[in-house]
Order: C-alpha cells, then structure tokens, then sequence
C-alpha cells in the first residue's frame, strides 16, 4: 500500500505543475503600446472584438514565403499562378516549355489589416517578370486566347464588354 500511496502522490504532484498556457497571440507591445499580432487570423478574431484596433502588424507568414521563394527560384523553380479556365492548360504547356510550373491560383482582393496573403505567388511573378521581361505572361495570354478564339468561332468570347471573335473575324475567314 506504501507504493501506491507513493504512486499516488508522485501523479498528484506532477499533475498540478503549473504549465504556462501559450497564447495565441503574444502579448508583446510596440514602442508607441501598441499590440503586435503576427497571424491574420489572429488578427481577424482581435478585429470582430474590437473594430477600432491599435495594433502593429509583424507579417510572419509573408516573411516565410518570401524566404522560401528565394529558396525556390536559387533552385531554379520558377511557378506562374493565374487563373484563365479557357486558356490555362495550354499556357501551362507553352510555359513549361520555359522550365515555368503552372498553378491555378484565384486570388482575393480583399485583405485584412497588414496582411499580405499572396507573397509567393507574387514574388514569383516578379522573378519570372525580371527573367522574361514584362510582357512574357501577357503575350502568351493573349497568343493562347486568340488560339482558343479561333478553335473555337461558335463560343462567344467577351472581354471589356467586346466579342474578340470580332477582333479576330479576318482570321476566322483565313481559317475557313
């Protein structure tokens, strides 16, 4: 009985150890008293509380994906992120062709307080910008789009309110 009083004890003791309790955000302050909050979701919870936040925002996400992008492209990965249903498997071909991954990626426009949730993909952009010029991405958009436009005469094609099919009717006639 000695051993399991003994057992006893020994379970109630560590048992009742003070744990410190982590904290989702970590009630550090700037110089000016102001919160600082590394996570948006954090971020979008302290908000709903309290719209009028003072805060300083330390976007740790961003700084990861900025560090590994730089990583990414050392290696010689590059990756475009778009989204044109239409067009993006070809383009996905024609930029493989360039050593370039394609992802489909829809973005957000709306982002929360300092937050900016598409490092990656835009330091990515960037790079493949910087590596091709300016115009690499839009000029095979649009050599796609006319390719699809042509393949596909019958299916209306709007863009600022305009049918490209018009755009493109002389060689929808030479293609006939």
């Amino acid at each position: 009985m000695n051993k399991l009083s003994l057992f006893c004890f020994i379970l109630f003791i560590l048992g009742s150890c003070n744990k410190p309790v982590e904290s989702e955000d970590p009630a550090k302050f700037d110089e000016k008293g102001n919160l600082i909050v590394y996570s948006e979701e954090v971020y979008a919870k302290m908000w709903f509380k309290n719209r009028n936040l003072k805060v300083t925002v330390i976007d740790t996400f961003c700084i990861n994906q900025k560090s590994r992008v730089l990583k990414d492209i050392q290696k010689g990965k590059l990756v475009y992120f778009g989204f044109h249903p239409r067009e993006f498997k070809k383009m996905s071909e024609i930029l493989l062709k360039y050593g370039i991954e394609s992802k489909e990626h829809l973005g957000r426009c709306v982002r929360i307080g300092g937050f900016e949730p598409f490092c990656y993909e835009e330091e990515m952009y960037k790079e493949i910008n910087r590596k091709y010029g300016n115009h690499f991405i839009d000029s095979i958009f649009r050599m796609v789009q006319k390719e699809y436009i042509l393949e596909h005469p019958d299916v209306p094609y709007f863009e600022d309110g305009v049918d490209l099919r018009e755009k493109y009717k002389s060689d929808l006639k030479k293609k006939k």
